[in-house]
């Protein structure tokens, strides 16, 4: 294949990232020309494409696998504000990786400036080092602010996390039962098999809402058609069919 990269802008060069990697009806996927487009644009300073080329190279997909190559990619995205890159940042210093020491307060400052950039995974990375007290003084407080923060900029796995906390936990008011059941609902209903069978759990219980069996059925058969054992055994505790 052959591109005319010199009078292409970044911004249609990451374009063409995406179609390479996946492949259009017009164009064969080439993971190879994926990331040597990528390398392009990175390499004229696009944070964008220095991300994108520092995962190419971390997967050692389309490229030579190099690690401490994708740190330095990723630190001169993250250098540019871009969040995702600050945030797989914090996940390397957190664990030694990509030229990253093993570092727990800088991964926080990682995450920080993710979160400032506006990454829902980083804010859920700040709430577990909270929860922890990892790199951080622990704070069950902030951990919860930073899940709330999560949830509302739309992160599945956070929606799920902090719908249990508040629909579940033993001194919570109707009012914020409720609130948790609906943050379930949210993550449910974006197919996380997980919140599936929580929310059969808030159907069944009436945990937020008026019990409806009917309903907790038809959430708990999604969860056992994803494979939950535990859904299948509801379904079949309830008087329904199991799911084979």
């Amino acid at each position: 294949m052959n591109f005319d990269y010199e009078n292409m802008s970044n911004e249609e060069i990451n374009e063409l990232v995406d179609a390479l990697y996946n492949g259009t009806d017009d164009m064969e996927r080439s993971v190879e020309e994926a990331a040597a487009a990528a390398r392009i644009a990175a390499d004229r300073g696009d944070a964008q494409a220095q991300f994108r080329y520092g995962t190419f190279l971390l997967i050692g997909e389309g490229v030579e696998k190099d690690e401490a190559a994708a740190g330095e990619y990723w630190r001169k995205s993250a250098a540019q504000g871009y969040g995702d890159a600050a945030n797989r940042l914090g996940m390397c210093a957190l664990n030694g990786l990509c030229g990253e020491e093993k570092n727990p307060a800088k991964a926080a400052e990682y995450f920080r400036a993710a979160v400032e950039a506006g990454s829902a995974d980083a804010m859920l990375n700040m709430c577990m080092l909270y929860d922890t007290g990892t790199g951080v003084e622990k704070d069950s407080e902030k951990s919860f602010e930073y899940i709330k923060m999560a949830a509302d900029n739309g992160h599945t796995q956070a929606c799920a996390m902090i719908g249990m906390r508040m629909a579940f936990q033993e001194s919570a008011s109707q009012e914020d039962r409720a609130k948790g059941a609906a943050y379930i609902l949210k993550a449910a209903e974006s197919g996380y098999h997980e919140a599936e069978m929580l929310y059969g759990i808030c159907c069944e219980k009436g945990v937020g809402m008026e019990k409806d069996l009917a309903e907790a059925c038809g959430w708990y058969r999604r969860a056992a058609k994803a494979g939950s054992a535990a859904a299948n055994e509801a379904l079949i505790r309830l008087g329904f069919p199991g799911v084979r």
